[in-house]
């Protein structure tokens, strides 16, 4: 159990569903994605984020980027599954994917991959592991 201090209330559970898109008022601007081990080759994205839960290097919440292409070198070990709209990976080796609402993944700390959202934006639920 966490407490949300925005609302100072014990959190037991919180569910994220697809297509239910997060208002951009309850998002943080988490500003250049460099803060998060991002390079931008494409466009200008802008990431924001609500953290749900932040204890000891365990982190877990929604996540947003708008159009355009990362190279990123995870800060973090992340499992995250895509709410709304869609983006695709591709991994150092060539591995290539398009996530969409229900499609989850698993990404190891220190692992380079390229981020390409090619719609309006991307929307995942996540929770980070920090080592």
């Amino acid at each position: 159990m966490s407490t949300d201090s925005k609302l100072d209330r014990k959190i037991e559970m919180i569910v994220y569903q697809p297509h239910q898109p997060i208002d951009d008022t309850e998002l943080n601007d988490l500003g250049d994605p460099v803060v998060l081990g991002g390079k931008v080759l494409e466009g200008h994205p802008r990431i924001s984020a609500r953290v749900d839960l932040d204890q000891e290097g365990l982190s877990a919440g929604v996540f947003q980027a708008t159009t355009g292409t990362l190279e990123v070198t995870f800060p973090f070990t992340e499992h995250a599954t895509i709410l709304d709209g869609e983006v695709t990976i591709t991994d150092s080796d060539g591995n290539r994917h398009t996530y969409r609402p229900g499609d989850s993944y698993v990404i190891e700390q220190g692992h380079v991959v390229t981020w390409d959202v090619r719609g309006e934006r991307v929307l995942k639920s996540f929770l980070n592991i920090t080592r």
